[in-house]
């Protein structure tokens, strides 16, 4: 197993979500810090005092923990390189609790960059071409599925009036403080539906009305100005916010508590306290219309929190040191760019940096131009009083999204906590019924619902969708089928001769002092034989040891410009190792390598096997061409586009550029797009296309007359942004190649992580529907030429599919294409130009897929 594998995406684009950050260790779950979102108040940055523990007036969230007497009456312990103090409180006499780090949301529905789950469809530009009259395919098998979806059944015939809540002054953000101010005013402000900014009520209160209140906790007084900003009625689009109010409060009466976006089971908390977590189950919901029909979209959610909280984190840190300095190096690089969740608010925040020299005396001016401490902030705020006011402060700078929840990446799945994550069919399909039926058997709830004349259907949404018509797998001589229900050829493909097999002539094999590598070489050799690979004696080294500097001294004085490839095995899977090979490798002498952990090789039993997929990955990264499939256009080129978040200039992301340059699809041009802004992305989008189009010229000696190009890492936000923007840029480079050159192009958008599940029946069971099915109805929004595939066969968890949302199509092609694996490659030379090299790779490897 190579130790290049994809670690996952860490982003989020949704509103309100988090962008999720990656652990600076490959494979190594993150310790987590955090830190506060930004208020208006605090203007371009937010201070918090974070190092230590707050009180929440929530206090059935987190766990509590008693402060040590030690802590607490020393408050300049942390200034002589001890632990930081910490931060109680207790308004109301009953003890502290944590300032919690949070490790991830891992739930399928929360692993998605592009989920909009706030965003009303009706809200987002009409992409469906005029040309799509009916988007349902014919092609293919019938299969009866089943979908997360609930319809709500009966059309409310009333009329709601909708109200912008405004506080003066305007100092409460809580939204639980919010709804404490308005239901002082019960008798005038009835029976309504509230989300901190928006009220609906059945009552017309007039245009503008003012309410005067007082602080529960400071005794100020708050007037509440509510102004008529609409009028609703079950047909308007802002019925769907409405309607996610409701089902918000149909989770609040059946027991649940909010977290972030989503609401969790706190009473079937399960606790692995091997690992210091705890899981909490829940669900997300999203209220939409769909084909024209209104539903609510049900997943599960699933919030683990690590019990080891940011004061005792840090405490460790600085118990293992006496050296201040050195301590405050290590805790602000591990914990920096980390998720924490804070529990006075249940929302998660990214920690930019921790301010050692701030304390929460620090003061800011408020509008109305006085100042105020961050000590009496935070109790006329949240209720939370100070007792330390010596300890440093986190610093969160606020983006576009400041409220954001959402998850911390990667973690390592243990088996333990995969067990109740990783849910099958049968058992995620039990759940969800069971969701509606706790619905339908509270009382409350279903008086919530007449209350609003909503109806829910009482089970999930059934249709028919089809399963396609599997594909020919093409090897050098000779085709092969493969089961439908597994889509795996693995087997059949090892004694395959490849369409175009590299041989391996002079390589090197560099290895730490203990491995035996021996038969390694020899496996790799004779497996490798087969596929049509002639693979030589390497040039070996072995170290004395495993330091990132032996391996570059190693690779200096062996690397030379005939060298094919290096294959580097590592006792571990150490970032600062990885990131110093990749980059030597990549950019000062530009070799494809390989990196093997050593672990990979110690299972005897599976050498054979280990050593066929290393040699398949190697013939790729030296330019071969493993298989193929039969190609509706030999005049097509396939690009995929994707982008990811620089580890270490946080405002840069990485674009990763990938167009296929033969008939067959099976040979890449490679670029990347370092973009701060939206026209960096124009500009280096146009010098991509030009650049591969070019590069498509020089291998057929013509231009593609069709181009499909698949963009993934787009949000149903940034929509609009590609419709209006990028795509006019991509359609007006083509005659700057050649004047009258007009490629007929398709752009389509692409969703791997959405919410959207699916079952099949099979007898008295519920499993997932086989590789091949597509769903482009029932779930599928009109305005687009959207459907849903399912490409792959899930061996453990349901399986989650891929939305496709074709924005531009003029290609006129019939049938399928099969071929996005360039959005994967995209991914992969995305993630490894922002994680390990921070810089554009040498041109001398862009024809070659060394990223892989």
């Amino acid at each position: 197993m190579s130790t290049q594998q994809d670690r996952g995406r860490a982003r989020g684009r949704g509103r309100m979500t988090a962008i999720p950050e990656k652990n600076d260790e490959i494979g190594r779950p993150g310790d987590i810090a955090g830190a506060i979102q930004s208020t208006a108040a605090l203007s371009s940055q937010t201070l918090i005092s974070g190092t230590g523990y707050v009180h929440s007036t929530s206090p059935s969230l987190i766990p509590s923990e008693t402060i040590t007497e030690s802590d607490a009456a020393n408050p300049e312990k942390f200034r002589r390189g001890g632990a930081p103090t910490i931060m109680q409180s207790a308004p109301r006499g009953k003890g502290v609790e944590h300032l919690i780090g949070e490790f991830a949301q891992m739930s399928v529905h929360s692993l998605g960059r592009s989920s909009s789950r706030s965003i009303p469809w009706s809200d987002l530009p009409r992409t469906r071409p005029e040309s799509c009259i009916d988007k349902r395919g014919t092609s293919g098998d019938v299969i009866p599925l089943i979908a997360n979806y609930i319809k709500i059944l009966s059309a409310p015939t009333w009329e709601l009036f909708q109200y912008h809540i405004g506080f003066k002054p305007d100092i409460i953000e809580q939204r639980k403080m919010r709804r404490e101010l308005i239901i002082q005013h019960r008798e005038c402000i009835k029976d309504v539906a509230f989300d901190g900014t928006t009220m609906y009520s059945f009552d017309d209160l007039g245009d503008e009305k003012l309410f005067h209140s007082r602080h529960p906790v400071t005794n100020e007084n708050i007037d509440i100005i509510l102004r008529k900003t609409a009028k609703s009625s079950p047909e308007s689009p802002n019925f769907f916010h409405l309607a996610n109010l409701i089902v918000r409060k149909l989770l609040q009466i059946s027991g649940m508590k909010m977290i972030g976006r989503n609401y969790y089971q706190f009473d079937r908390k399960i606790e692995l306290e091997r690992y210091r977590l705890t899981l909490f189950p829940g669900f997300m919901t999203n209220v939409n219309v769909y084909e024209g029909s209104l539903m609510i979209n049900v997943d599960l959610s699933h919030k683990v929190i690590n019990k080891t909280t940011i004061y005792q984190r840090l405490q460790d840190i600085f118990n293992q040191t006496n050296d201040i300095k050195r301590a405050q190096d290590i805790a602000t690089k591990e914990l920096v760019g980390q998720i924490v969740l804070t529990t006075y608010n249940s929302k998660t925040y990214k920690l930019d940096e921790i301010a050692w020299d701030k304390d929460p005396k620090f003061a800011f001016k408020k509008r109305d131009g006085r100042e105020q401490s961050l000590v009496q902030y935070y109790n006329e705020r949240y209720r939370l009083q100070i007792s330390d006011e010596a300890q440093p402060l986190l610093l969160s700078k606020p983006s576009k999204r400041d409220r954001r929840a959402g998850i911390t990446g990667p973690i390592m799945f243990m088996r333990e906590m995969a067990q109740h994550t990783h849910v099958d069919p049968m058992i995620r399909y039990a759940r969800l019924n069971e969701f509606i039926h706790d619905i339908y058997d509270n009382k409350e709830a279903q008086k919530e619902l007449e209350k609003w004349n909503i109806n829910l259907c009482d089970n999930l949404v059934e249709f028919e969708a089809r399963i396609l018509d599997n594909e020919q797998i093409l090897y050098n001589d000779r085709a092969i089928q493969y089961k439908s229900e597994e889509a795996d050829w693995s087997r059949e493909g090892r004694a395959m001769k490849h369409i175009n097999a590299k041989n391996l002539n002079n390589w090197i094999l560099v290895y730490p002092l203990k491995e035996q590598v021996t038969e390694f070489i020899y496996s790799l050799r004779h497996v490798c034989q087969p596929m049509g690979m002639n693979v030589e004696s390497p040039d070996t080294v072995q170290l004395p040891n495993d330091r990132s500097e032996t391996y570059l001294d190693a690779l200096t004085a062996k690397v030379k410009k005939n060298t094919d490839l290096v294959l580097c095995i590592l006792p571990n899977d150490r970032k600062d190792r990885y990131d110093a090979i990749k980059k030597y490798l990549c950019l000062d002498n530009p070799v494809p390598s390989q990196m093997v952990l050593s672990k990979t090789l110690s299972k005897r039993g599976q050498l054979m096997s280990v050593a066929t997929k290393i040699g398949i990955q190697l013939n790729a990264k030296l330019g071969g061409e493993i298989w193929g499939v039969n190609i509706p256009s030999k005049t097509l080129m396939i690009i995929g586009i994707d982008s990811y978040h620089d580890s270490r200039h946080k405002d840069v992301s990485v674009g990763a550029f990938v167009a296929s340059v033969n008939p067959s699809c099976t040979r890449y041009y490679s670029q990347i797009i370092y973009q701060r802004t939206t026209q960096e992305l124009m500009d280096g989008l146009a010098r991509c296309i030009r650049d591969s189009l070019s590069e498509f010229h020089r291998v057929n000696n013509a231009l593609p007359e069709k181009i499909v190009l698949y963009r993934d890492g787009v949000s149903d936000g940034q929509l609009a942004v590609v419709a209006e923007h990028e795509l006019p840029q991509i359609v007006s480079t083509f005659p700057k190649i050649m004047p009258g050159y007009e490629p007929k192009l398709a752009v389509v958008i692409i969703k791997k992580r959405g919410n959207a599940r699916f079952f099949a029946r099979n007898g008295r069971n519920i499993i997932n529907p086989p590789p091949g099915t597509i769903i482009d109805h029932t779930v599928t929004n009109s305005d687009w030429y959207d459907f849903y595939l399912i490409s792959q066969c899930a061996r453990q968890g349901t399986v989650a599919p891929t939305h496709y949302n074709v924005i531009w199509d003029r290609t006129n092609l019939k049938g399928t294409i099969r071929v996005p694996a360039v959005c994967q490659y995209a991914h992969k030379l995305a993630f490894l130009v922002g994680q390990s090299l921070h810089q554009d790779f040498h041109p001398t490897l862009a024809d070659k897929l060394f990223y892989l």
